[in-house]
């Protein structure tokens, strides 16, 4: 287990490079390689973040590097604003 600190530093770094003017934003996969952490931890940290609101999909396409369906991610918040809001996957409402 990870101490709580180890955690937070984790998330910024992975916040601040969501927040890199990107507009095509990056997959899990892509922010993995560029902060050296692995990939299953940004997939937490990525995930606790979309949790919080701070992180959203920008599109879902190919990874460039894996060649894989994979879904793009920005906290960028001039790309946020060209988003449409996420609708609940239950109801199909807006947040």
């Amino acid at each position: 287990m990870l101490p709580q600190k180890t955690i937070l530093s984790q998330q910024k770094r992975v916040l601040n490079l969501l927040r890199s003017p990107n507009p095509e934003g990056y997959t899990r996969m892509q922010i993995a390689r560029c902060l050296g952490i692995e990939r299953a931890t940004i997939c937490r940290r990525v995930a606790e973040l979309r949790d919080l609101g701070l992180v959203r999909i920008v599109k879902t396409d190919l990874d460039p590097l894996t060649k894989e369906r994979a879904t793009f991610l920005t906290a960028n918040e001039d790309v946020l604003a060209t988003i449409p809001a996420p609708l609940d996957e239950q109801t199909g409402r807006l947040f």
